[in-house]
Formats: C-alpha cells, structure tokens, sequence
C-alpha cells in the first residue's frame, strides 16, 4: 500500500510563512502544496522555496486562502495571518475537512476561539497553536513533577516576561504589530502569550479570576501588564509581561508551603539555545551553559540576574516569540533554592 504524503497550505506569507516551510520541506515525506496572501508577491516567496520532488507539482500561490483551500486539497493549513484574521482561515479549513495549525494566539476574542473549538471537535479534526515552551525541558519536568505531587503544594505561582519587543519590531513587515486593529492587541496578544499558556499549562490549571493593569501607547497598544490571577484549584498567580526591556528573559517561579520541598524555578534568558542542568535535567548544553554562567562570576546554582544583560547577550530578532520565531525549544533552568 502507497504511504499517502501530508499536504499541508499555508496561508499569511509574512516572516513566520518563510520559516516554517524551510523546517516542513527538511522533512521527509511532507509536501507543501501553496500559499495564500492577499499581497501577490508575498504569497509567492513560500511556493517559490519549496522544492519541487519526483512527480509533484510545484507548490502554487493564491491572493486568496478558500481558492487555496478548493484548488489544492491540503490535508491541514497552516495560518500565519496577523492574530485578528486567525478566526475565518481556521474555520474555513475545518469546514473543509482540514487540521489546522495556527501560530498564537488561537484568536483574539473568546467566542471566535469557541468557534474554532467547537467546530473542530465536530468535524474530528486537529488544531494544533504554536505554543513552543511545552517542549522546553524544564517546563516539562516542572508539569511532570505538579502532576504528580512530588514539590508539595503550591502557594503562589508566578511568570514574568522581559524583552525588546517594541524595538525589536521596528521593520516594515511588523507594522502590523503596532495596529489594534489587525493584532488586536500589544505585547500580551503577542509574546505575552507564551508566559500566560505555560503558567496555565505547566500548573494544569485554569484562571477562574484575573484582574490587570496595563501601560498602553496613545494607539492603544500594551507594553506592559500587571496581572493577578486565582487559578481553579485556588492558588494565586502573576503574570508581568514587559515589552521595553533591554534584553530578552522569560521566568517561570512556583513557591512551596512551609514544610514543603523548596521553590523552583524555570528560567529561560538572552536568547540561547544552552539547557543548564539542574535538579535532575542533565545534558551537556546544559553543563556548557552553566560553565559559562560560572566563568561571568555566578555562583554555583544561583538564578541569573533579570535586570542586567551578562557579557555577549544580545536582544533576540524580531519574531513570534520571547527569543523569535526561528526557535523550535527554548532552554531553561530549574533550580531548587
């Protein structure tokens, strides 16, 4: 029997459309069939990078996603649309039989999200949001050992964001960005995403309560906010996501009940690909981060610094995420203090 090739479109042929499709044609046996964007030339840039192999056609560009949709029959889309024109792609593809993956957030309003939900689980398809910290090791050890009861009871969980986002989006083809009315949103729609997904998903946990205060633009644009949050089970969280930072660091903090294991703490900082190694996560990017945390004066297991940049750090290019889009697994630590 034939194995059948996964045909994946994309639609939204911004910097995230040329990044994605050079990791999909890396694998074997997946078949990018087109593009979709309503600039001609934009649409073009993906079709004209995938290679052509063996019989298939060559990946085709379209100004419009539902001809896309109609004309080359993908198994699943990609979206990679600016976050208010998430919704109608994502439905229209279901609608269409197709899986759907879509780079975050899911949407910007909670009844679109619904929708896509919804319709997802009725037609039994897959939406998958390009929420890239699950795979970050220390996230997963840290939900692995909350799962299981193992660091005691939480009392206070906390997730802070720092980067150079307003700086780092300063191009044309970010524009976008800075507009309420195609992002639908600042910083927290955008970067902030991520600490609000793995706060909610290494807890296992949902916000039944949240309140926040936000520093805007005249625009009405978000750089940073201030949230204080009442997960299910009861436990208080903050979440502080800033865009205005000279360098780019996520942090992740639980803290223990008197008579508990101690704190841990997953932190990710600069942008490097380095896991250091800590309370059971060994690798040797990891003793080679933390070699190199030593040798800038850090004593052995102490947190890094937030505010202060080391030696060689450098603000992250532009991308949909803390330390842009190019990355597939962010490093982190988890220490015990």
């Amino acid at each position: 029997m034939t194995k059948s090739v996964p045909r994946i479109g994309i639609t939204g042929c911004g910097f995230a459309a040329r990044v994605h499709p050079n990791r999909l044609t890396a694998l074997e046996g997946v078949q990018v069939v087109g593009g979709a964007d309503c600039n001609p030339a934009a649409a073009e840039v993906p079709a004209a990078r995938v290679p052509v192999r063996g019989a298939e056609p060559p990946a085709a560009s379209f100004i419009d996603h539902r001809k896309s949709l109609r004309q080359t029959s993908p198994d699943s889309l990609a979206i990679f649309t600016p976050h208010l024109n998430h919704h109608r792609p994502a439905m229209d593809a279901l609608q269409c039989g197709c899986h759907v993956f879509i780079e975050k957030p899911l949407s910007t309003n909670v009844q679109e999200a619904a929708d896509i939900v919804g319709l997802a689980r009725g037609r039994n398809r897959k939406v998958g949001v390009g929420h890239q910290d699950r795979l970050c090791p220390s996230l997963v050890e840290a939900r692995r050992r909350l799962a299981a009861g193992t660091i005691g009871p939480t009392q206070l969980v906390r997730a802070t964001l720092a980067q150079p986002w307003l700086v780092a989006h300063g191009g044309a083809e970010d524009l976008w960005r800075f507009d309420p009315k195609l992002a639908g949103g600042g910083l927290l729609a955008d970067a902030g995403d991520h600490p609000i997904d793995a706060l909610l998903w290494t807890t296992g946990q949902v916000a039944v309560e949240v309140a926040a205060i936000r520093h805007r633009l005249d625009s009405g644009l978000d750089l940073v906010t201030a949230a204080a949050l009442r997960l299910a089970d009861g436990t208080p969280a903050t979440l502080a996501p800033s865009g205005v930072a000279p360098a780019a660091c996520f942090e992740f903090d639980r803290f223990r009940r008197a008579g508990t294991p101690p704190r841990h703490r997953s932190h990710t900082r600069g942008g490097t690909q380095r896991c250091a190694r800590a309370g059971g996560l060994p690798d040797r990017a990891g003793r080679e981060h933390r070699q190199q945390l030593l040798g800038r004066g850090h004593r052995r297991g102490a947190p890094v610094s937030l505010g202060r940049p080391g030696p060689g750090d450098r603000p992250a290019p532009g991308g949909g995420g803390p330390f842009g889009n190019d990355r597939t697994a962010r490093p982190a630590r988890l220490i015990r203090t």
